[in-house]
């Protein structure tokens, strides 16, 4: 992340602009509902959206190997995703070790916050459109009555987003941030630090617990993944019925 502001957002007066002479613009470019940046995206709008759609693949195929890397592979997965899970299963095998402990928190903790810079630059660079478009010009009511808060409180509600088992979005914070032109660095170096207390914290769990945690789990990861899956089932119906709507 950086401080330093990469572009205004696109205002793309060449396009808003349209002489009348001109040829038709086509339906998909001329709907309201789109952003700028989908109807007519300039370079840094490519950039940001090719890597929101890497993001998606990277997510969604490491969603089927979740349990069987977690369990064989335990490292791995933490290099790949920062998971908690993994961290605890790891210190309950290697009790005594603060070297590898130390690695391994700050390796998870990394890992976790990753992707956190790409929705950092399309909140700075899209602005609240973003936001609109994430939530499909159908902004929930949670977000409604906690926009003013969470303006306001925005460290407080990232600290609240790294507590276990939080279901509040760091990404859709993070994206805020960028929107209220937040210090870069300062985002970085905080969510970083979040991330690693947690990451310790899970750690505490492993050595302390031991072997015996890894039936729980097994069974959190379970739940996880149907929440996962439930989700994503949800995301999907909302999409088809409004898209059903406009059609």
């Amino acid at each position: 992340m950086t401080s330093e502001k990469i572009s205004e957002p696109n205002e793309h007066s060449d396009a808003g602009h349209i002489d009348s002479s001109s040829e038709p613009v086509s339906p998909a470019n001329s709907d309201p509902a789109l952003p700028s940046f989908l109807t007519h995206p300039g370079k840094v709008d490519r950039w940001l959206l090719t890597a929101l759609g890497l993001i998606t693949v990277y997510s969604l195929a490491l969603i089927p190997l979740r349990a069987y890397l977690l369990l064989n592979h335990t490292f791995l997965y933490t290099l790949l995703t920062g998971s908690s899970l993994s961290v605890l299963s790891i210190a309950a095998r290697t009790p005594y070790q603060p070297l590898l402990w130390a690695g391994l928190v700050t390796v998870a903790a990394l890992s976790a916050v990753k992707f956190l810079v790409v929705y950092f630059f399309m909140g700075k660079y899209w602005g609240q459109a973003f936001l609109d478009w994430i939530f499909s010009s159908h902004t929930p009511l949670w977000y409604r009555k906690l926009e003013g808060f969470v303006q306001r409180h925005i460290y407080f509600c990232l600290f609240l987003a790294f507590l276990p088992f939080s279901p509040i979005p760091a990404t859709i914070l993070v994206a805020i941030a960028g929107i209220r032109r937040l210090k870069g660095w300062a985002i970085a170096g905080y969510v970083f630090l979040l991330a690693l207390l947690l990451k310790c914290l899970y750690l505490y769990l492993g050595v302390t617990f031991g072997e015996e945690i890894k039936p729980v789990l097994m069974t959190i990861d379970r739940y996880m993944m149907q929440a996962t899956l439930a989700l994503m089932a949800y995301m999907f119906l909302v999409i088809w019925f409004k898209n059903r709507k406009k059609s």
